[in-house]
């Protein structure tokens, strides 16, 4: 079309990512390049454009008005494109591309594998990728653009971002088996208040849920070892460094004989969602995950 600046999908994805990353280092690993060809690739799509995207400082990255006008735009024509594509493709009855599924890791230990198994099996050819998460990013990832869906706990404060509530799941205290208290039925969180607590970092949103219910109830628990892998927390309470408080989704096999688990009064629960932007629908393989993810995670939360 006359007029038309002659942009390739190459320059929309390095100019999407630039302004996700805000760094061309960042940037051109996200996109398997080379620093110097990104660079190029920005410098042709601004000439093309005869407009500035980005503001170049010493040591900063920002975009340009035109450029803040203009990536949401760029977004939108790479999103509808690759939905363009699997639709056409699925046209012979076979899905082909990428599903990107941002997670909360909890989620993305127990649930989600059954999940991308049974997804799979229908759909061989479709390529997966699990970014994994706080809730912040997860939510962060669908606004971008960069995830298909995602799957998370907290209110989005982003308003682009729908949540469709799926279920809720309460969280449990893990202990050693020999702890002195493995045995009990129900523990009430006042008395894990003298324990050494192996825990999430505070970014977490279980953490901050944690905390959030100990403080109301005037409980001040010492998160004496931190860790952001729930199979390193679970080792290390096994080891006796300390006892745990994880959600259902994450609890180790009842064959474990090295950890107890038990319940904690009172209960403490999170809402999990399906996580989407609220402008654009969700692509066909995107639904698909939705219907095959759904019931397993309730399955595994009763």
């Amino acid at each position: 079309m006359q007029g038309t600046p002659d942009l390739s999908i190459k320059h929309l994805r390095a100019i999407v990512a630039l302004a996700r990353f805000g760094s061309f280092v960042a940037a051109a690993s996200f996109l398997g390049i080379s620093q110097p060809g990104l660079s190029r690739i920005i410098q042709q799509a601004e000439a093309l454009l005869k407009v500035r995207l980005f503001v170049r400082g010493t040591r900063t990255l920002s975009l340009s008005e035109a450029g803040r006008e203009f990536v949401p735009a760029a977004e939108r024509m790479l999103v509808d494109l690759q939905q363009q594509t699997q639709r056409v493709r699925a046209l012979d009855g076979e899905m082909r591309g990428q599903l990107v599924i941002a997670s909360l890791m909890s989620i993305a230990h127990q649930v989600l594998p059954a999940a991308l198994v049974a997804f799979r099996t229908r759909h061989p050819k479709m390529s997966i990728r699990v970014r994994e998460g706080f809730g912040p990013k997860v939510a962060e990832d669908v606004h971008s653009g960069i995830a298909d869906i995602g799957i998370g706990s907290a209110p989005s404060n982003l308003p682009d971002v729908l949540i469709e509530h799926v279920h809720d799941e309460q969280f449990h205290a893990v202990l050693p088996a020999e702890h002195r208290m493995a045995r009990r039925r129900v523990l009430g969180l006042a008395e894990l208040a003298g324990e050494q607590m192996v825990s999430m970092p505070i970014e977490s949103g279980l953490r901050r849920m944690i905390d959030l219910t100990a403080s109301t109830r005037g409980v001040v628990l010492d998160h004496n070892l931190i860790t952001n892998q729930f199979g390193t927390l679970f080792q290390f309470v096994a080891s006796g460094l300390g006892v745990g408080i994880v959600p259902a989704t994450v609890l180790p096999p009842p064959t474990d004989a090295n950890v107890a688990v038990v319940p904690i009064r009172p209960v403490i629960k999170r809402q999990i969602g399906l996580l989407r932007r609220a402008d654009r629908p969700l692509s066909g393989p995107a639904e698909l995950f939705v219907t095959l993810f759904a019931p397993r995670f309730r399955a595994a939360t009763r």
